[in-house]
C-alpha cells in the first residue's frame, strides 16, 4: 500500500517546463556596450595624445630650424632641407619650400661652399615666417 501510494503520489509530480530566461542576451549587450565605450574612450585618448605629441614634436622641429647656424653653409643646408620638408604641410610653406630648395643646392653637393648669400638668407626667413604662423 505504501508503494502504491508512492507512485500515486510520483504521478501527480509534472514534467519541467521550460523558462523563458533572457538574461544571456542582456549580459552580451551590456558587455557589448561597455566594450565599445571604452574602445572608444581609449580611441579618443589615443587621438588626442598623437595630435598633442605631432604639435608637440612640430614645435621641436622648428625651434632646431630657428637655431640653424649659418656660419657651415654646408651643414646649415643639409639641416634646414631637413627640417624645411618635415614642417611644410600646407600648400603656401610647400611653395616656400620649393622656391628654397634649389637656393640650398650650391651649398650641399660641392667641396666647398661659398658662405651663405642675402637672396638664399632671405628666402630661408620667409619659409619661417609661413611655417610659424
Amino acid at each position: 500500500m505504501n508503494e502504491q501510494n508512492l507512485s500515486e503520489n510520483l504521478r501527480d509530480i509534472r514534467a519541467l517546463e521550460p523558462i523563458d530566461d533572457i538574461s544571456l542576451y542582456l549580459f552580451i549587450i551590456a558587455v557589448t556596450f561597455v566594450v565599445l565605450i571604452i574602445g572608444s574612450l581609449l580611441y579618443a585618448l589615443i587621438k588626442g595624445l598623437r595630435k598633442k605629441r605631432a604639435i608637440d614634436l612640430r614645435k621641436k622641429v622648428l625651434q632646431k630650424l630657428k637655431e640653424v647656424e649659418f656660419d657651415d653653409p654646408k651643414d646649415a643646408a643639409y639641416k634646414v632641407s631637413k627640417y624645411a620638408r618635415f614642417l611644410a604641410q600646407d600648400e603656401r610653406s610647400q611653395k616656400m619650400l620649393e622656391q628654397l630648395l634649389p637656393k640650398l643646392e650650391k651649398y650641399k653637393y660641392a667641396k666647398d661652399v661659398p658662405e651663405f648669400d642675402d637672396e638664399s638668407i632671405n628666402y630661408y626667413h620667409l619659409f619661417l615666417k609661413s611655417v610659424d604662423e
